[in-house]
């Protein structure tokens, strides 16, 4: 009976298909949504300019994971910015006055990024401060 139950054996491949079957689907299905949701959950990224209108940011250190990330930027000053991570491509918002910019969602790779102001100049004015991507 102890071979009959390594029969079992037969069961056992015929077990890990199945397990293989749902791991298969599984890892597939939940990386993505795991990626996305870890990517959409610790990935936004706000930046807001000074309230009253001064060229410099509410924050000047900022961290991230790495990753997609979306910048959301607010200015609720009446005097026009913009945010823009040096080295990005694409990482740079829309210029706003007493707004908020549509978000724009780049892909950050580990490390040091100086996010700054590039109207005009608002940079050279201190308006810029570092971005920790782990």
């Amino acid at each position: 009976m102890l071979f009959a139950a390594c029969g079992g054996d037969e069961e056992e491949p015929a077990a890990p298909p199945a397990a293989t079957e749902a791991a298969t689907e599984a890892p597939t299905e939940a990386p993505t949504e795991a990626a996305t949701e870890a990517a959409a959950g610790g990935a936004k990224l706000a930046i807001a300019a000074d309230p009253d209108g001064a060229k410099k940011f509410t924050e000047t250190e900022l961290t991230a994971d790495a990753g997609q990330v979306e910048i959301d930027f607010s200015n609720p000053s009446q005097v026009p910015h913009a945010v823009d991570i040096e080295g990005v491509d694409g990482a740079v918002t829309e210029t706003v006055t007493g707004a908020d910019a549509p978000p724009v969602t780049v892909d950050l790779k580990p490390g040091e990024y100086t996010f700054y102001c590039p109207v005009g100049d608002h940079r050279q004015a201190g308006m810029e401060g570092k971005l920790t991507v782990r």
